[in-house]
């Protein structure tokens, strides 16, 4: 029952993501006090602590993916709200398969709108110009946003709901097992 909850969850956030290009807070907390009361209180499931590490350590490991850009708060939070279903192991088995409908997505959306090698460019110069800034130690050498070299606007059209790989990646776990 609480991976219906849990679909239902992420089904709501994805549509929030796609209307709102944002999933709120509130939904998130809400989200996660729903599952986690299912847990102990309709379950009786004792595991606290395994549940704690389960939810956060995936947050802690993928936190420098935010910092770099990568990914969107809202996107290591609903990675988090999977861990009170499923166990650390299962959590990080479901992010990776989330990136291989990110990438598959991503490649669709670049199809479609007919910006692949613009999209491809674009990811070589944000790459090259995250891989010098993370070489530059000293911050007053070089104080400029890797994103001033790239349109933010160009940037955006380019860019996925993280939300629909994850959610799809979960539903991948439940059918295939792993």
């Amino acid at each position: 029952m609480a991976i219906v909850l849990l679909i239902l969850i992420l089904f709501a956030a994805c549509l929030f993501d796609i209307r709102n290009d944002k999933i709120p807070n509130r939904f998130i907390a809400i989200s996660l006090a729903a599952l986690l009361a299912q847990k102990f209180f309709i379950f009786r499931e004792s595991d606290l602590i395994g549940t704690f590490f389960s939810v956060v350590f995936p947050v802690l490991i993928l936190f420098p993916l935010f910092v770099l850009g990568l990914f969107g708060g809202a996107d290591l939070k609903l990675l988090g709200l999977i861990g009170v279903c499923f166990s650390f192991k299962e959590v990080m088995f479901i992010f990776v398969i989330s990136l291989f409908f990110g990438l598959f997505l991503g490649l669709f959306k670049a199809l479609i709108n007919r910006s692949f090698f613009e999209r491809f460019k674009a990811l070589f110069v944000f790459s090259k110009n995250m891989i010098f800034r993370i070489r530059m130690k000293d911050k007053e050498v070089f104080n400029e946003s890797y994103l001033d070299f790239l349109d933010k606007d160009d940037l955006k059209k380019g860019s996925i709901h993280y939300s629909l790989p994850i959610l799809l990646a979960v539903v991948t776990k439940l059918i295939v097992g792993g």
